[in-house]
Formats: C-alpha cells, sequence, structure tokens
C-alpha cells in the first residue's frame, strides 16, 4: 500500500468521523498528498533529465566506435571527458549492443589481458 493510499483511507475514515479536530485532520492528509504529488512531479523531471543526458552520451560514445575493436578504456580516451567511468560507458555500450547498432569481440590489450572490444554493427 502506497503513502498516497494510506492518506486517501484516512481522509475516508475520518470523513465520516464526528471528532473536533476532523478538519484539522482532513486539512493535515490533503497537504500531505499535495507534498506528495511534487515529490513525485521532481523525481519524475530528475528522472527524465538523467535519462536525457544517458541518450547524449550514448550518442557520442555510438560516434567514437569504428569498424575496429575498441574498448571501453579506448572510448573513455577518446571522449577525453572528466568523470566519465567505464560503468557508465560499459552500461551505454550495453544498450548499443542490445539495440543491434555495435557488435562486441574480445580482444586482447598491449599487455596481455583480453577485454571486450566494440566495433560498428
Amino acid at each position: 500500500m502506497t503513502n498516497r493510499e494510506k492518506f486517501d483511507v484516512i481522509a475516508e475514515v475520518f470523513a465520516t468521523v464526528d471528532r473536533a479536530d476532523r478538519d484539522e485532520i482532513l486539512e493535515f492528509v490533503a497537504k500531505e498528498k499535495a507534498a506528495l504529488d511534487r515529490k513525485n512531479t521532481a523525481a519524475k523531471k530528475r528522472a527524465a533529465e538523467k535519462r536525457a543526458a544517458g541518450d547524449e552520451l550514448r550518442g557520442r560514445i555510438e560516434a567514437v566506435i569504428g569498424t575496429e575493436p575498441i574498448t571501453v578504456n579506448g572510448i573513455i580516451d577518446a571522449l577525453g571527458e572528466e568523470g566519465l567511468t567505464p560503468a557508465k560507458v560499459t552500461a551505454r555500450t550495453r544498450q548499443l549492443y542490445a539495440a543491434g547498432i555495435i557488435g562486441k569481440e574480445q580482444v586482447k590489450t598491449e599487455d596481455g589481458r583480453k577485454v571486450m572490444g566494440y566495433f560498428k554493427a
């Protein structure tokens, strides 16, 4: 049960009860429901902004990937952005791979490690 549903139940019960403080409680419930609405609206706005930033980053990552396999660290170096983490790049490459925009294959790095390389599909 959500908080909104709980407040609806409280308002429903207190609407039928004859108490001296009934109006005060109903006013409190209305204010709390309005606060929940404002909080939900702000959360949706923040989520939309994060999605837009992720879409923009995904587009820049797609532009960096060519026909030759490039690793996540190679993508980070090519973008040259401060604060760009391997986790953010990996998440976007997974999305691009799932959409069929890029392919992936295992490649060896200069130090002999095997890592995933991404290329245009």
